[in-house]
């Protein structure tokens, strides 16, 4: 009985220590393209841009949901459109806080109210029980 549980904790330190290894590697990875992106974008803004639309292009490209990308596709504009006319730092930082501020009190917040009646519905019953 000792050596099945020995083998059981082996096999689990031995997948959490793979799956850390992986995690590593996503990281290091992240973080070099991050270090190319500044790079292109410090450096040739042009060639950033087509950096940035190509990797945003593949995101799209795996996608399944036509409707999901759809939205996705609409929010990437929409988000496209009101940097292009920001003219500086600020004002894109400004207008980033904005968009994300604005999608939550359009979106998120709706949905997650919505969510919490449908759980006050469902424990309505029980509530009324005691």
């Amino acid at each position: 009985m000792i050596g099945m549980a020995y083998f059981f904790h082996y096999r689990y330190s031995m997948e959490n220590i793979c799956r850390e290894t992986e995690k590593q590697k996503r990281e290091k990875k992240a973080l070099e393209r991050h270090d190319q992106l500044h790079r292109l974008f410090t450096e040739d803004r042009l060639s950033f841009e087509m950096e940035r639309k190509r990797i945003i292009d593949e995101f799209f490209q795996d996608i399944k949901d036509k409707e999901l990308k759809k939205k996705l596709r609409q929010l990437q504009a929409k988000w496209d459109k009101s940097m292009k006319n920001a003219d500086s730092e600020h004002n894109r930082f400004v207008l980033a806080k904005k968009i994300f501020w604005d999608h939550f009190h359009e979106n998120w917040n709706p949905a997650i109210n919505e969510f919490d009646s449908l759980l006050k519905e469902i424990n309505a019953p029980s509530l009324n029980k005691k």
